[in-house]
């Protein structure tokens, strides 16, 4: 047996090799490596400075009471910055887009600029000249530079957005290959701060972030399956999100003209805020794959389906909560008749005018109206940014009954309770699963594509997109049922039916006490909660109780007096809990099955990434522009920092690292560039401008991404005492 110090030997020379030591558990043991590493590692750097002392040394006697640091600056997120601006070509592109000389500096440090320090173009200009290296890294003379130069080249750099964006896509599709020809699609807006009465852009919208009292600009963004840019389009806060997609996809027919994708045809995911039916045929017309949930509703047309639960298989999304999905090859619907539905060789008929007909949906619900967010991946997301509008009746119902006093709230129902009892239509995970999965599909565990490893993605995806499945005789259909989704619909519903019931609770006591009592008033109020609550408004029948001499002449006036407010909840439909929850996909790729098309449509988290970054990484938010020339530059810059910041997450992600750039550029920002005072016993004043030594952290970080420090060290002579 080993003693002792041969075990500690044994765990030094481990340690040094970089094996793993058979004694690692023990803490001592391991401690006394680790100090010996970091001794081994002292010596070896001094080794090296003796060594370079003695071939490149500049010795100086100094004072070193003098010794003193100036103009310090950050460089850690800049070097990252400028080594993926050097990767993307970005100096050759602005070069091809009209930018010479001191133009392609300001243009390089205001992008990177935008990407370590988000806010406004004024903010980027103090950043660039007070806090950073970009100056040298860029080649800028501080001494000429000044903020209207930053407002100048982001108007330059969006006059040139049709030659920048698509060589920008070339670049990074050679820095990044793939055979994936997957496109996300989406549309989202930001608001204004102050005054904007002379900009063109900003009008008011539904703001996806729930600035309501704030005019809106809108940005359409086009991306691929890891998150890279590709187009983006500015537009009016009030624009139509559907509008948006006959222009995005006429850029990417410019880019399919010079044979970026081969003989792949390109797949477009899309949420429904953009998923007309009029833009699902746009896409057929163009010979285009899709994954999309249109915007029409369309889970009621498969009510059977879902109430039997025949036939689905069960995977997870990236919570770990079960989702049940089904695939249907259908024909084209007809609005009456029979449709047949082909299941795994069985066929099906569904009487189709036994179902409601089908509305497009605006993409609001009750919840949002009122200030909540949130968006699950791979659930039917309602983002849409307007078309938000409702058929706002006059509340009354009937008269009720005069005799007597009726209570406020009863049940239309056999219970002979009078309370307003709220369901709970939530399931339990076991119930909701015994309700139908007739097969288990356990190896299927489709994770979030935010954070799992791009390669395996792409393969994944790559293996089966290849070429167009578009086929005019039959549309595939998946039927998606998410429990996850369920107890959120639930949760929404439940927040909204108590939000509606504390607004008529407030108007009955209104009309009870006499503040309110004039019928088109009380119709009024009645018709604003409606609106404001839609979906719970209809599960309630609301009645009006009406004085005694309600109708009559007095006193040459038609008495007009509401004395009382019923409200009576209607039965519930016991075949709705069954589409709690559900959505259904429709996509042309007939090839995949029901996992591998949902796992595509769960890719739009990619966008919603992508918009999250602009917002929260890249000062998309809020504009304080009054021109709308410079508001559409000032989001066009952070766009441009986007593609750098998807460039770096994609490598970390290669790299299997899953931090986000906030949390690198947050990591770097102790790494500095400063100016070290020195005076020699002669009285020289020495300035020596260098990096600081980088620390483990920063070493790990720079090594992931393949990044060096350009800059050398520079020594001036400032003064003679």
């Amino acid at each position: 047996m080993a003693s002792s110090g041969q075990c500690n030997c044994q765990c030094y020379y481990l340690g040094l090799s970089g094996v793993t030591s058979l004694f690692e558990s023990d803490p001592i043991i391991a401690r006394y490596v680790d100090l010996a590493i970091t001794k081994y590692a002292i010596r070896s750097e001094v080794a090296a400075a003796k060594e370079t002392r003695a071939t490149e040394a500049d010795l100086e006697m100094v004072d070193l009471s003098s010794a003193k640091t100036i103009n310090s600056r950050s460089i850690g997120p800049e070097l990252i910055g400028n080594s993926f601006y050097e990767a993307l070509s970005f100096d050759k592109i602005l070069e091809s887009a009209g930018l010479s000389g001191e133009s392609l500096g300001i243009a390089k440090a205001t992008i990177i600029a935008r990407l370590i320090h988000p806010g406004s173009d004024r903010k980027t200009y103090s950043y660039i000249n007070s806090n950073s290296s970009l100056p040298e890294i860029c080649g800028i003379d501080l001494s000429k530079f000044h903020k209207d130069k930053v407002y100048a080249i982001a108007d330059k750099l969006y006059d040139a957005k049709g030659v920048i964006e698509p060589a920008l896509y070339r670049a990074s599709s050679d820095l990044f290959r793939t055979n994936t020809r997957l496109f996300l699609f989406d549309l989202t807006n930001t608001y204004f701060e102050g005054s904007t009465k002379g900009n063109s852009l900003a009008k008011h919208g539904h703001s996806k972030e729930k600035r309501f009292d704030c005019t809106l600009v809108s940005l359409a963004l086009l991306v691929d399956h890891r998150g890279l840019p590709i187009y983006s389009e500015i537009h009016e806060g009030n624009t139509s999100e559907p509008r948006t997609l006959i222009s995005v996809l006429d850029a990417l027919e410019s880019l399919s003209d010079g044979s970026l994708f081969g003989d792949v045809v390109p797949t477009i995911v899309m949420d429904r805020g953009i998923a007309t039916k009029a833009n699902l045929e746009l896409l057929i017309k163009r010979n285009l794959n899709y994954v999309v949930i249109e915007r029409a509703n369309k889970k009621s047309l498969y009510r059977s389906h879902f109430m039997e639960m025949e036939g689905f298989t069960e995977i997870y999304d990236a919570q770990g909560s079960p989702v049940l999905v089904k695939k249907l090859q259908v024909e084209p619907q007809k609005p009456h008749g029979r449709v047949r539905t082909q299941v795994q060789g069985q066929v099906k008929t569904q009487v189709q005018g036994q179902v409601q007909t089908l509305e497009e949906d605006t993409g609001t619900d009750d919840y949002n109206s009122n200030g909540a967010t949130g968006k699950n991946a791979g659930d039917n997301r309602s983002d849409s940014s307007n078309g938000d509008t409702t058929d706002i009746g006059n509340g009354s119902s009937s008269n009720g009954s005069s005799n007597g006093k009726i209570a406020n709230f009863t049940r239309s129902d056999s219970s002979n309770d009078t309370k307003i009892i709220k369901s709970d239509s939530s399931t339990d995970t076991d119930d909701y699963i015994r309700n139908g999965a007739t097969s288990k599909n356990t190896g299927n565990n489709i994770s979030d594509s935010t954070d799992t490893d791009t390669n395996a993605t792409s393969t994944s995806i790559s293996s089966s997109i290849s070429s167009s499945s578009t086929n005019n005789n039959t549309t595939t259909v998946v039927l998606c049922r998410s429990l996850g989704r369920s107890k959120k619909e639930s949760a929404i519903s439940s927040q909204a039916n108590e939000r509606f019931l504390v607004d008529i609770t407030s108007l009955s006591t209104s009309i009870t006490k006499g503040s309110i009592s004039k019928t088109t008033v009380v119709s009024e109020r009645i018709g604003r909660i409606k609106a404001k609550y839609p979906s719970i408004a209809s599960k309630y029948e609301i009645s009006l109780e009406y004085h005694q001499d309600h109708g009559k002449i007095i006193k040459k006036r038609r008495f007009d007096k509401v004395i009382n407010l019923t409200i009576t909840e209607k039965p519930t439909k016991a075949k709705d809990d069954n589409l709690q929850g559900a959505y259904v996909i429709d996509t042309s790729h007939s090839e995949l099955d029901a996992g591998e098309i949902w796992n595509i449509y769960t890719t739009l988290t990619k966008v919603e990434d992508a918009f999250r970054s602009l917002k929260s990484d890249l000062g998309l938010r809020p504009v304080y522009h009054q021109l709308a020339s410079r508001t559409a530059a000032h989001l066009f810059i952070s766009v441009l920092a986007y593609h750098l910041l998807s460039a770096i997450e994609l490598t970390l992600r290669q790299n299997n690292d899953k931090r986000r750039w906030s949390t690198i550029k947050e990591q770097l920002n102790s790494h500095r560039r400063a100016t070290i005072v020195l005076t020699s016993d002669k009285g020289v004043v020495y300035h020596i401008r260098t990096s600081g030594v980088s620390e483990p952290v920063h070493k790990e970080i720079y090594r992931l991404l393949g990044v060096s420090d350009p800059l050398k060290r520079i020594k001036t002579i400032a003064t003679h005492l």
